[in-house]
C-alpha cells in the first residue's frame, strides 16, 4: 500500500501537480494512514483519478515509449546506421526496429512497459473498487459522481486495449494463441486471471459499455464543445460550471474519447462496419446547441503565425498535458522547427536523437500535394559533420513551456470511417474534408477500393508518426513487409511482443 502511494506522489512531483514537492518526505510519513481515507471525500476521488492520469505520463508509458520511441521503432519508422556508436537509449530502438527480442535491452523495455501498464491499471481499479463499495456517494452531485466513475472505466479500457494490441495475438485469423490478464484487482498481492483473446475482448467491451452508460447523459461534452470547456474561467468564456473538475475534458476520458476508443477497438478486431458507424458518430458529434464538439485542426494548429503547434491539440479527443514537454522531447527527437534566417546545422546527432533519412522523408510525402501542411512537421537538420537528418517537430516546445501528447484524435476517426465505408462516394467525401484540414482541396481522390488500400498505410505514417499507432496498423493487417525495412519479412510471431510473465 505504502509503496503504491509513494509512486503516485513522486509522479505528481514530476508533473508539477503538487504545490510543494520539497514536502514530499513529510507527506509520505502519513501515506499508509491516509490511504484508507482517500475516498472519504470528493477531493480524495479527484486526487486518485488525477494520479491515474499522471501514471500515463511516465516515460515507460505514453511519455515516450508508447508514443515517440519503442512502438514506432517496432514499426521500423526510425532510421539507423550501425556504423554510428549510438547511445543506449537510441540503440535499443535499433534492436526493436529489427525485431530482435532476444536482446537483454529489448526484454528490459518490454518488462518495464508491461509492469507499468498493469501498475496504472491497478491504480484505476482502486477508484473503481471505491465506487463498487459505495464510497462514491461522498460525491454529492450525481452527474459529477457518474463522470468520475465513467472516466475510470474508460481509462481501464484504454490501457487494456493497448496491452492487447502490444502483447496479444494478432486479432484476426491467429494461429498463435496468447492469454493475457484483464486486471480487476487492486494490488500485486492478488493473483491475476488470464483470459483467452475472446474472453479478454468481452471484458474490454464491458468496460467500454459501462463507461459509455455513465458518461453519456452526465459528461459536460453533451452541453459544450471541448474548446469551450478548455476556456472555463477565462475572459473568453461565458460558460460556468458548478464543478470545475468537469472542465478541460480533452485531458480526460470524456464521453467522445470513449466512443473514439470504441471505434479504434472495433477496427483492430476486424469489425470495420461497427468501427465505421462509431467513428461517424464521433465525427458528427454535436452539443445540445448544435455545435461541433471538436473539429479537424491541422491547418488551424500548424498555420499560426507564431508558436506553431504540430501535435494537433485542437482536434484531440484525449491527450496528456506536460508542464515541460521540452525536457522529454528535445533530448530524444530534437525537432526544432526551421526558422528563416536561422540554421539548425550542427545541433542534431544520430548518436543521441531519433531521426529520419532524407530519402525516407521524401518517400513519406511522395505524391502529396505541395501544400500539405504535414511536411512542416519535419525539419531538415544537420549534424556537426554536415550530414542531413530530418527531425520531427511534433513535440517541440521551448524550454519551460507546456505541451501535449495526443492519444486519440479526430483524424483517426476519419481514417477509420474511410476504411469501413462501403461506397467510394463516402470515402472521397470523408477524405476530401480530412485533407482540407491539411490545407489540400480536392474531391476526386480514389477511383477504386484498391487505391484506398494502398493509400491508407501512407496516411497513417504521415499522420501518426511518433504517436505509436503504425505498429498496430501493421499488426492487424499482418503486413509482411514494413515500410523502410522491406528486406525483413514479418511473421505472425514477430507481431506478438514477448510477455514478461510467460515468455522470458
Amino acid at each position: 500500500m505504502k509503496k503504491k502511494y509513494i509512486s503516485f506522489l513522486f509522479a505528481a512531483c514530476l508533473l508539477g501537480t503538487m504545490p510543494s514537492c520539497s514536502d514530499w518526505l513529510d507527506v509520505t510519513q502519513n501515506i499508509e494512514k491516509d490511504a484508507d481515507k482517500m475516498f472519504d471525500n470528493y477531493s480524495g476521488f479527484k486526487g486518485a483519478l488525477t494520479g491515474c492520469y499522471s501514471d500515463l505520463t511516465k516515460r515507460d508509458l505514453y511519455g515516450t515509449r508508447m508514443t515517440m520511441s519503442t512502438v514506432d521503432a517496432l514499426a521500423s519508422l526510425w532510421y539507423f546506421d550501425m556504423s554510428v556508436d549510438y547511445y543506449d537509449y537510441i540503440k535499443e530502438n535499433y534492436y526493436l526496429r529489427n525485431h530482435d527480442y532476444s536482446q537483454t535491452m529489448s526484454q528490459s523495455i518490454f518488462e518495464s512497459i508491461y509492469s507499468n501498464m498493469y501498475n496504472a491499471v491497478l491504480e484505476v481499479n482502486r477508484v473503481i473498487q471505491a465506487f463498487q463499495e459505495g464510497k462514491g456517494l461522498v460525491i454529492s452531485d450525481a452527474k459529477s459522481r457518474a463522470v468520475v466513475e465513467g472516466e475510470a472505466y474508460g481509462l481501464r479500457a484504454f490501457l487494456h486495449l493497448d496491452i492487447l494490441r502490444l502483447f496479444g495475438q494478432v486479432p484476426v485469423e491467429a494461429s498463435i494463441q496468447v492469454k493475457l490478464p484483464y486486471a480487476e484487482v487492486t494490488s500485486f498481492e492478488q493473483s491475476l486471471t488470464y483470459y483467452t483473446f475472446d474472453e479478454y475482448v468481452s471484458k474490454l467491451k464491458e468496460d467500454i459499455e459501462r463507461a459509455k452508460s455513465l458518461l453519456k447523459e452526465n459528461d459536460p461534452v453533451g452541453q459544450y464543445t471541448l474548446l469551450e470547456l478548455n476556456q472555463v474561467g477565462t475572459k473568453d468564456s461565458d460558460v460556468t460550471l458548478d464543478d470545475d473538475f468537469m472542465s478541460y475534458r480533452q485531458y480526460r476520458m470524456n464521453y467522445w474519447a470513449v466512443r473514439a476508443l470504441e471505434a479504434r477497438m472495433y477496427l483492430y478486431l476486424g469489425d470495420k462496419a461497427k468501427a465505421h458507424d462509431v467513428a461517424l458518430e464521433v465525427i458528427n458529434a454535436k452539443t445540445a446547441s448544435g455545435k461541433d464538439v471538436v473539429e479537424l485542426s491541422s491547418f488551424q494548429d500548424y498555420g499560426q503565425a507564431t508558436h506553431k503547434v504540430y501535435s494537433s491539440p485542437s482536434e484531440c479527443l484525449f491527450s496528456l498535458h506536460f508542464a515541460n514537454l521540452h525536457d522529454i522531447s528535445v533530448p530524444l527527437l530534437y525537432g526544432k522547427p526551421e526558422v528563416e534566417g536561422e540554421t539548425n546545422a550542427g545541433v542534431v546527432s544520430a548518436q543521441r536523437n531519433l531521426v529520419m533519412s532524407t530519402t525516407w522523408k521524401d518517400d513519406l510525402f511522395v505524391g502529396c500535394d505541395p501544400n500539405d501542411v504535414r511536411e512542416d512537421i519535419w525539419s531538415d537538420t544537420k549534424d556537426s559533420q554536415n550530414h542531413e537528418y530530418p527531425t520531427i517537430s511534433k513535440y517541440y516546445v521551448e524550454e519551460d513551456s507546456p505541451g501535449i501528447i495526443p492519444l486519440l484524435r479526430l483524424s483517426e476517426m476519419y481514417l477509420i470511417a474511410m476504411e469501413g465505408a462501403t461506397t467510394l462516394e463516402e470515402v472521397n467525401t470523408l477524405y476530401s474534408k480530412y485533407m482540407v484540414s491539411k490545407n489540400v482541396s480536392r474531391s476526386d481522390y480514389f477511383k477504386s477500393f484498391d487505391e484506398l488500400k494502398i493509400e491508407l498505410p501512407k496516411e497513417y505514417r504521415r499522420e501518426f508518426f511518433a504517436e505509436g499507432q503504425m505498429f498496430y496498423f501493421y499488426k492487424r493487417n499482418k503486413t509482411q513487409r514494413l515500410w523502410s525495412n522491406e528486406s525483413m519479412s514479418m511473421d505472425e510471431g514477430l507481431y506478438i511482443i514477448p510477455n514478461p510473465d510467460t515468455d522470458f
